[in-house]
């Protein structure tokens, strides 16, 4: 059975979802920032490829938007590849063709006991080497 994303648990991870801009610092439309929010969870590997994404109307409550913004914002996401979805059965995350995942943000390394984020851990390299 596929990995099934709760409406509340991808709004917390989404969090400042809202405050996404466009080219030339524009606010873009609420379903464009959301679409734009989940791409980069998605690309980023901070959720799963395969991973059932909550039904519309449960994301729609979980962030305080109406339905038709996240009707939109998964619309925008089948068009790019980074949703595959079957009427009445879900939608999963996906990988357009040709695409690969950037290295996760939320990467945890284990260093001399300590949990270090994985973006920590490449500036203290770079610092090691200058």
């Amino acid at each position: 059975m596929a990995s099934v994303l709760r409406g509340s648990h991808l709004a917390r991870v989404l969090e400042h979802w809202q405050s996404t801009r466009g080219p030339g610092g524009a606010r873009l439309p609420e379903y464009a920032a959301l679409a734009d929010a989940v791409r980069g969870l998605i690309r980023d590997g901070r959720i799963s490829l395969g991973v059932r994404l909550p039904a519309e109307r449960e994301l729609a409550g979980a962030l305080g938007v109406s339905r038709t913004t996240v009707t939109a914002a998964y619309r925008e996401l089948r068009t790019s590849g980074h949703l595959a979805s079957r009427r009445g059965a879900g939608s999963w995350s996906a990988l357009p063709p040709g695409q690969r995942l950037r290295e996760p943000v939320t990467l945890i390394t284990k260093l001399d006991g300590e949990a270090v984020v994985s973006s920590e851990l490449a500036r203290m390299k770079q610092a090691d080497v200058s």
